[in-house]
């Protein structure tokens, strides 16, 4: 019979040897990163300076957009009576030069079409509003909300050529397009997918079983129709209901399994993430508002966090719901990606920074309007 204490001290000294081991590669590593900083360059997220503008009216900022090294505000004013709206009355621009910002003329881009436009829009629809800058391509574009949905606005296209703007038209709203909120394709599981038995469940590529039989989703790992049993359940609103009730959908992303169900008669689809390699399950349901691949099949990345190939995740409590995937920028240190997610009804952008050695998001943030040089 081994004696315990010399069992309990074997395990103390293999302990101390892996957490030493483990401080020396962390040591090396930090070591190589500063090294390939200092050769390639790193680009470090800070807060720069802090800089103050004034308008004519008293506003409501909506967004931010950049013209060269010059910074556009729109905004929102209740104007009372007035009824001829010029384009004063809802942009101001900004020359930026790195800590404070100059008044500058809106004269050099305003000419007498657009001047007509400005009051048209507001003359035909009292309650338009300005409700974002968007672009495509050269194209700057002026997004006005027109009616009570989201979906009905006007837009004022510009084509932009470095520091210059030129005005093109007022009828390019179907332009003004929202990019695909999914860079996987979702497969719907059918019959072929079905396994019977006591406890029947769908087959997602054999790698992951589900089912809403019973009483609750049970996700399981082990093709065993025999028991119930899984590594992963919650409850269902309607118990009685068979294999075939459930809306399962998945997207197989290397050792990540998406998984979007919605168990019979319920409203909502729920969103889950399987880790292969950890076999383990998580449910995310800011899933269902957007989610996009990392860089070099790193993972994915939604509103509210990132879930890497390696099962390492992370979730961030911004408090931000019913936000859509605007686009990703990519940094030119070639580490570095930004993924920002907007919210159309407050007009809140989210931004995420992803970086590629790091493997992580810094902090994210909020900000209400943004411009990028």
């Amino acid at each position: 019979m081994i004696d315990q204490s010399l069992a309990s001290g074997t395990y103390e000294v293999l302990r101390n040897r892996l957490r030493e081991s483990a401080a020396d590669l962390r040591k090396r590593f930090e070591l190589l990163n500063a090294a390939r900083a200092e050769v390639f360059g790193n680009i470090e997220s800070k807060l720069l300076s802090t800089a103050h503008i004034t308008t004519g009216h008293n506003c409501v900022p909506r967004d931010l957009m950049t013209i060269g090294d010059h910074i556009l505000l729109g905004y929102n004013v209740q104007f009372g009576l007035k009824t001829d709206i010029v384009p004063g009355d809802v942009l101001s621009l900004y020359r930026f030069d790195g800590e404070h910002t100059h008044d500058e003329s809106l004269n050099f881009f305003i000419d007498e079409r657009l001047t007509r436009d400005f009051s048209e829009l507001y003359r035909y629809y009292k309650n338009a509003k300005f409700s974002r800058f968007f672009q495509n391509g050269p194209n700057r574009y002026l997004v006005f909300q027109v009616g009570k949905t989201l979906t009905d606005i006007k837009a004022f296209k510009f084509l932009a050529n470095g520091p210059s703007l030129t005005y093109v038209d007022n009828r390019s709203e179907a332009e003004v397009r929202v990019p695909s909120q999914y860079s996987f394709k979702w497969t719907r599981a059918t019959r072929e997918s079905h396994r019977p038995g006591a406890h029947p469940h769908i087959s997602i590529e054999d790698k992951v079983f589900v089912e809403c039989v019973g009483g609750d989703l049970t996700i399981k790992v082990e093709d065993n129709t025999s028991d119930g049993l899984g590594i992963y359940r919650e409850p269902v609103e309607n118990a009685d209901q068979t294999l075939d009730d459930a809306e399962i959908y998945s997207a197989v992303l290397g050792n990540l399994i998406v998984l979007k169900v919605r168990p019979y008669l319920e409203r909502d689809f729920r969103y889950l993430v399987f880790s292969i390699k950890r076999s383990e399950v998580k449910r995310i349901d800011s899933i269902g508002q957007a989610c996009v691949l990392l860089p070099d099949d790193h993972g994915i990345i939604f509103p509210t966090g990132f879930y890497l190939q390696t099962g390492d995740y992370k979730f961030f409590d911004h408090g931000l719901e019913n936000l859509s995937y605007e686009k990703t920028i990519a940094v030119p240190n070639g580490e570095d990606f930004l993924y920002l997610f907007y919210h159309e009804v407050a007009g809140t952008y989210l931004q995420l920074r992803y970086n590629l050695i790091r493997q992580g998001v810094e902090s994210p943030i909020v900000c209400h309007g943004k411009a990028t040089f």
